[in-house]
């Protein structure tokens, strides 16, 4: 595999036109959260693919489900209401997914009528909005509501607030849950196993974390580092929304649902932002639909069934 001359906006997004020194930016900040090199279990290590090369390299995808594991698998495994409910929380949402949901009439306790999903980093929105405001501006108001205006996004002093109303109480643009970031995505890629041997992906939770996307991204590495091959970023660096299973789940009338997502950035099975929303032409909500024959009041139990990734390459350092 040829060294990574630039790496590339998750998903490949042109939010600027080609020449912008954006790209650049973006290049060099990734780059900045990857060490040249970094020790892993055995022989192997974690690699810059701009700056080491690999050989025979193959694409290896790591992956994990939406819905945060303390909830749902340990902290309240026997009560799955109790469950969803913390689920909806933005700073509880921390597999790298979160979501928010739109109800009809009253916000808190309406039928749901839409459920939007991203994957999106801060270190994304920060350098796009250091690059150009008023294009950050624009897609608040295409993805969120019209009503954005710059006073919401940026302080007096011309810094981007990713903290902004439009991007928690009114709207979702972006994570917003404190490990959720693309510094802890390559951080915990570069993670040495502690002592002893990691047997499953509980046995590899990083810092004290009981996340399954961290553990799963560690387990997964440490057992290839192990067989002596070199793991690497794969590009375009991000993580992504690949799959989602919605066997089972059931119209009003007890027939199965039809394809009620909408990817609204990236593309189908590398998507970075999807809405699932039912056509008005069907004639029922979100909230109308069955899963496993219990009617959605929550979007984590839509994201109990989506599949998160991120990419990497496997191969041999080159020489």
């Amino acid at each position: 595999m040829a060294l990574v001359t630039r790496f590339d906006t998750p998903g490949s997004l042109r939010d600027l036109p080609a020449g912008s020194g954006f790209y650049d930016a973006w290049h060099r900040t990734i780059d900045g959260l990857i060490s040249t090199s970094s020790p892993l279990s055995g022989p192997g290590e974690y690699l810059d693919p701009s700056r080491i090369g690999l050989d025979a390299a193959v694409q290896r995808t790591y992956t994990w489900t939406g819905f945060p594991r303390p909830h749902l698998t340990v902290t309240a495994r026997d009560d799955r209401s109790a469950a969803f409910a913390a689920g909806e929380n933005r700073d509880a949402q921390h597999e790298y997914l979160e979501w928010r949901v739109t109800r009809a009439g009253n916000a808190a306790t309406g039928p749901i009528t839409k459920v939007t999903f991203v994957t999106e980093t801060p270190e994304y929105w920060t350098a796009l909005a250091a690059a150009a405001p008023d294009r950050v501006l624009e897609l608040y108001r295409e993805l969120v509501d019209p009503a954005v205006v710059m006073s919401d996004l940026f302080t007096r002093g011309g810094d981007y607030r990713p903290r902004n109303r439009w991007n928690t109480t009114d709207g979702i643009v972006h994570y917003v849950m404190s490990i959720n970031s693309m510094s802890d995505l390559l951080g915990v890629s570069q993670e040495r196993e502690p002592t002893g041997v990691a047997l499953d992906n509980y046995d590899a939770v990083p810092y004290s974390r009981a996340t399954a996307a961290d553990a799963r991204l560690n387990m997964d590495m440490w057992s290839l580092a192990r067989k002596g091959l070199d793991v690497a970023a794969a590009e375009p660096v991000g993580i992504y929304l690949i799959d989602s299973d919605d066997a089972g789940w059931t119209k009003p009338d007890g027939t199965p649902v039809g394809d009620y997502w909408r990817v609204r950035r990236g593309v189908p099975g590398a998507a970075l932002r999807v809405d699932y929303e039912v056509p008005a032409e069907e004639g029922f909500t979100v909230g109308d639909i069955r899963i496993g024959g219990r009617p959605i009041t929550t979007g984590g139990q839509i994201a109990e069934h989506i599949v998160v990734s991120a990419r990497g390459v496997v191969g041999k350092r080159a020489s």
